[in-house]
């Protein structure tokens, strides 16, 4: 072999080695990261809201939802669901949830965020309900439907009704069912909803709405039966309800 040759052939593998060796490098570590840097409450009324901004401070991407636990001194007496928010790396991002109080008292809120494949609880914080209003039940529920990870309803409104939240409070344990909240509705009008939510398992269930505007000032709860409707039937209206709530929603 010319002696030449060998020599070029030895330069340019350690080239090939260098080069390779340089791009693992300078690769950038990915860091997944978040933190909940500021957290309200607002319990001027029996309809309570909690308002927490959550930051995405490493380099990964991810979907992240809070849960809003409430506790009355030792014992939890409700826990709420927000919907999955988008966070690129840097993104800041506000969550707001809310909470209907029967009675007023001192209670605790601790908050849990759920991103990427972790979850970060924050410690209790008290607040005090002292407002409670006389509420009106102007609600009403009708054409319930239940899917594989959604409900469709028609929500109607006897009165003029501003800033309604619907709060499922009683479901199966171990599933998310999301929280909603619609601007306002006219006397007399009706609003077809979706709620989202995830079952682990799914079986036939019951979920309990509250549903409240006004700052209380008008409340109504239902229980409503959850079971899938299948066959031809269930087809029709699963083929109806998609259209109408992609022309009413």
């Amino acid at each position: 072999m010319n002696k030449t040759f060998f020599i070029l052939a030895v330069c340019f593998l350690l080239a090939i080695k260098t080069a390779h060796s340089s791009t693992v490098d300078v690769g950038v570590s990915e860091v997944l990261e978040g933190n909940m840097i500021s957290m309200d409450v607002d319990s001027s009324s029996n309809l309570v809201k909690f308002s927490s901004e959550f930051y995405n401070m490493g380099s990964v991407p991810y979907k992240a939802r809070i849960k809003t636990e409430i506790y009355n001194n030792t014992h939890l007496i409700f826990g709420g669901w927000n919907d999955e928010k988008d966070f690129m790396p840097g993104d800041k991002k506000m969550f707001d949830s809310y909470w209907y109080a029967n009675a007023a008292g001192d209670y605790f809120v601790k908050i849990k965020v759920y991103f990427g494949n972790d979850i970060k609880e924050y410690k209790k914080v008290g607040f005090s309900v002292e407002n409670i209003a006389d509420s009106e039940d102007i609600f009403g529920i009708k054409n319930f439907r239940t899917y594989d990870n959604y409900v469709l309803f028609d929500l109607e409104s006897s009165e003029d009704a501003n800033n309604i939240v619907i709060i499922p409070f009683q479901y199966k344990a171990g599933w998310i069912f999301e929280q909603k909240v619609i601007e306002n509705m006219a006397k007399d009008s009706s609003k077809y909803i979706m709620l989202n939510y995830y079952p682990s398992l799914w079986s036939p269930s019951t979920v309990k709405l509250a549903i409240a505007s006004d700052n209380g000032k008008y409340y109504s709860e239902k229980t409503l039966e959850m079971n899938k409707i299948t066959g031809l039937t269930g087809l029709f209206y699963y083929i109806t309800d998609t259209i109408k709530y992609a022309l009413f929603k």
